[in-house]
């Protein structure tokens, strides 16, 4: 719990060079009560598929022209969707180092409703609506969890490092 409250202190007050997409990602996942995904898991299973959390990685190619304007819609829509939606555990726009125009986007939603509901928001379509003609191709991967019921190590484990980082 101190660990919690010490990593909640900092979020409120915006340390240091970390991305604002990630510190929502973060709050999202402890004030929501993600961090205890395994006990989320085990409620999804004994309540059915339908309320599985839904993962999915977005592969986008963006043409260079509009990268600019792409990123900052990415961010946008990202960030808001952590802050206002209780069901979107995470959006984690992402850049291939080698590829700057190649934007993977790791999506968690508490579940497929959850899911549905993002894309009936505001933002989300306005984000729609304003990046058409800016993306070359884009492909959703549904994605299968290897190991949901430790996937509260991994943001922990995480956070522990920003923390001893932010020190």
């Amino acid at each position: 719990m101190k660990d919690i409250l010490y990593a909640l202190k900092v979020l409120l007050r915006g340390v240091g060079a970390m991305p604002m997409a990630v510190m929502l990602c973060l709050g999202a996942v402890m004030l929501t009560g993600c961090v205890s995904c395994g006990v989320a898991n085990q409620q999804n299973k004994e309540q059915g598929e339908k309320n599985m959390f839904v993962v999915r990685i977005a592969e986008i190619e963006v043409y260079p022209e509009w990268l600019e304007a792409y990123l900052a819609a990415a961010g946008t829509v990202g960030a808001e969707s952590v802050a206002k939606e209780p069901g979107v555990v995470c959006i984690f726009p992402m850049q291939k180092k080698e590829s700057p125009t190649s934007i993977r986007i790791v999506e968690i939603y508490r579940s497929e409703e959850a899911y549905k509901e993002h894309l009936a928001t505001p933002h989300f379509r306005k984000y729609k609506e304003a990046t058409p003609h800016m993306i070359k191709s884009l492909k959703l991967v549904p994605m299968q969890p290897l190991d949901p019921d430790h996937a509260d190590s991994i943001f922990k484990k995480w956070l522990q490092m920003q923390q001893a980082k932010w020190a």
